[in-house]
């Protein structure tokens, strides 16, 4: 058996992972055709002892917490060094979390209450909190538009960023994330 494999597609990966299941993946995100996200998700219910260490450019956070969502067991960023990564690839075959420190920091973030007295980069700004108020009361975005003297375009930029910042998908998470419900 060869020490490893080199895929250039997601299909052609899972085209040839049945033949056996590897110890550890490498897998960048962006790959042609089908992600590498979507790639792990697929293999991951194949090959349940596999650990997937996702190698890449993107540190976004919608991208490192789908990965992690998907299977992926590490992400590492592409700007690591080749010590950095040869020591990532160890760790995770010895069962640890390997993270590139930033990534690693915008995943704990994620598990603590954002509150009005947070501040920092994901603090939110005075206008986002007072959209986020509107939106906890039940207000529709037209409504809080008026109330705030903006359009609903820019009540929308402004609850995208707040999504973003919070690290949520929804109404209900924002507000529960925000306000510690």
């Amino acid at each position: 058996m060869e020490p490893f494999t080199v895929h250039s597609t997601a299909e052609d990966a899972l085209m040839h992972f049945d033949e056996n299941c590897p110890d550890v993946v490498l897998m960048d995100i962006n790959l042609p055709g089908q992600s590498g996200i979507e790639c792990v998700r697929q293999m991951s219910q194949r090959c349940t002892s596999t650990q997937y260490l996702m190698y890449t450019v993107l540190d976004d956070d919608q991208r490192v917490f789908e990965a992690l969502k998907a299977g992926a067991n590490g992400y590492i960023l592409k700007s690591s060094s080749p010590v950095e990564i040869l020591a990532a690839v160890r760790e995770l075959h010895e069962g640890g979390a390997p993270m590139s420190a930033h990534v690693a920091r915008r995943v704990v973030q994620q598990f603590r209450p954002v509150s009005a007295s947070s501040s920092g980069e994901d603090a939110l700004s005075d206008r986002e909190r007072g959209v986020l108020e509107l939106l906890a009361q039940g207000l529709l975005y037209k409504e809080i538009a008026e109330r705030m003297g903006i359009t609903t375009g820019t009540v929308k930029q402004h609850i995208h960023r707040i999504y973003g910042k919070l690290h949520v998908q929804n109404r209900t998470e924002a507000v529960n994330r925000y306000f510690g419900r």
